[in-house]
């Protein structure tokens, strides 16, 4: 039984008050309840029914709500005409469906009501779906791929399926996605007030998600199922949970591969970290990881998290720091306590003694930038998630032997922090970066960076705006090709009086000379923090 029949019964006259959206959910039990904590006399999936004699006030109402757990929804009698909206706003933060029952409609009538169709469930048929579960059990325990299990379960929907990562990766399909689709299905599974949630395509087709693991820290540590079409319902959505929940067997199956990979990091973590760490135990565990140093090697450091969502942890980090690794060049990522510390001791970019994340990553024949560029676009996807939390990321220079491996850990830590002192959502620091200046604006508070860059361009954009003028992007043009009226003039395709023009105005409004070296500098950092 659903709430959708019980809020279609005729006879309840029950009324919804939250969770619309949310009445396709399976009723399993009834219950009822006016004990302030109802956690030890309520189950999953029941119907709890209340008088709401327990209600004192709003922290009365989010603590009970707080302690229903999995319930498919409350109902509210009415001892009190309407619910309290202190009783209405917990339920809908919690993505708990709020029903109320009308005065002339006893408990005992829904009670009854919701027994007697669960019974019927009971004596029906055997369900079509229950061959297709069993299948896709044995599928897996027979050593089947997701692959195969995605594929299976596309077949009998009769609809593409996909299981996807919180980047818009695809990790296995039953047929290719394109980018926009991809990408607008994180940012829906990432911005999703309740889950499961759905999509409406340009082009009018709905795609809907369905989050893998409810028991994942964070959305941006989650994998996500996508599936053509509306949310499926009746026996089609147990066999999404039935996937769902082998998916997620699937993925603990690899991590649990990969955590013997971080212990064996972790031992050379503390052996750098010891300060005499010798060279053949160093080879020996890169060895071991089968990470060579020849072509290339370097150091990520990374932390997730923080703001109201609870303190950055490693494994939320770690988690996030090998899904921007892949696949261009997946490391070894372990999760390591932040040594570095800020003005006040906590760390920054999180709570104190708060992890950050250590990749060691070969290059693979990419470049340094081509890495960072990959990793930064993953973190801005990951952003729509964040919350008021953050992600900040350290990347250390290059080397080609195993002795400097020590100096290029504490490299990429070293750039984290200063990553973190930018206040920006999300923030990256490269190794090259540490030594321009760049590592110093970075370590300048973002309310200080805002107000330099307004009193010095403000004016400029506004003009741009109001007029529909380039003189930003003359300054900048300018001052990229060293003051050199020529150059500057062929770059943007204009006559050299038009330049002389515009510079001028430029002047005119800022109250600053170009000819200046320091009105120049003050100029140029502006423009870097935009």
């Amino acid at each position: 039984m659903r709430l959708r029949d019980l809020v279609q019964a005729d006879q309840l006259a029950l009324k919804v008050l939250t969770g619309h959206d949310l009445l396709d959910r399976r009723v399993r039990g009834v219950a009822t309840t006016d004990l302030p904590d109802p956690a030890m006399f309520v189950k999953a999936g029941e119907l709890v029914l209340t008088e709401l004699t327990w209600h004192t006030g709003p922290d009365s109402a989010r603590a009970f709500v707080k302690n229903l757990g999995e319930v498919a929804a409350l109902v509210a009698g009415t001892a009190l005409k309407v619910p309290p909206t202190d009783l209405i706003d917990a339920c809908a933060e919690a993505g708990l469906p709020l029903l109320t029952l009308p005065v002339d409609v006893p408990f005992s009538q829904v009670t009854e009501h919701v027994l007697r169709g669960l019974i019927a469930e009971m004596g029906a048929p055997p369900r079509p779906a229950y061959g297709a579960r069993r299948r896709l059990a044995s599928t897996l325990v027979d050593g089947g791929s997701l692959t195969k299990l995605v594929t299976a379960v596309a077949g009998e929907l009769d609809v593409p399926c996909w299981v996807m990562s919180p980047t818009g990766r695809v990790i296995v399909g039953s047929q290719p996605l394109a980018e926009p689709a991809r990408l607008r299905l994180a940012h829906t599974f990432l911005t999703a007030r309740f889950l499961p949630g759905m999509v409406t395509q340009e082009d009018g087709t709905a795609l809907s998600v369905f989050p893998v693991s409810k028991g994942a820290p964070h959305r941006i540590a989650n994998w996500f199922l996508a599936y053509a079409g509306e949310q499926v319902q009746g026996e089609n959505e147990d066999l999404i949970v039935e996937l769902a929940a082998l998916v997620a067997l699937e993925r603990s199956r690899l991590e649990a591969a990969q955590r013997i990979e971080r212990r064996v990091l972790d031992q050379l973590l503390d052996l750098l970290d010891s300060g005499d760490a010798a060279l053949p135990g160093v080879v020996s565990r890169l060895h071991t990881l089968h990470v060579e140093t020849e072509h290339g090697l370097l150091a990520v450091a990374l932390s997730a998290g923080g703001g109201s969502a609870g303190a950055a942890n490693g494994e939320v980090s770690v988690a996030v720091l090998d899904e921007l690794l892949r696949p261009l060049a997946p490391g070894i990522v372990t999760a390591s306590g932040g040594t570095s510390s800020g003005p006040t001791g906590a760390q920054p970019g999180g709570a104190p003694g708060a992890e950050e994340a250590i990749a060691l990553v070969p290059l693979a024949g990419n470049t340094v930038e081509e890495l960072t560029g990959h990793v930064l676009r993953g973190a801005r996807t990951l952003e729509s998630g964040l919350g008021d939390g953050r992600i900040t990321l350290g990347v250390s220079s290059v080397t080609t032997g195993p002795a400097a491996l020590s100096s290029l850990i504490e490299e990429a830590r070293h750039a984290r922090t200063l990553a973190a002192l930018s206040g920006d959502r999300v923030s990256v620091i490269t190794g090259d970066d540490v030594s321009s200046h760049r590592s110093l604006l970075a370590a300048i508070p973002g309310e200080l960076r805002r107000s330099f860059r307004s009193r010095l361009l403000g004016r400029l954009e506004a003009y741009d705006a109001a007029n529909q003028t380039d003189l930003l992007e003359t300054l900048q043009a300018y001052l990229e090709e060293s003051g050199s009226w020529s150059a500057t003039a062929e770059r943007l395709h204009v006559h050299v009086n038009t330049l002389r023009y515009r510079l001028k105005r430029i002047e005119e409004l800022t109250g600053r000379s170009l000819n200046s070296w320091d009105e120049r500098v003050d100029f140029m950092l502006a423009l870097r923090m935009r």
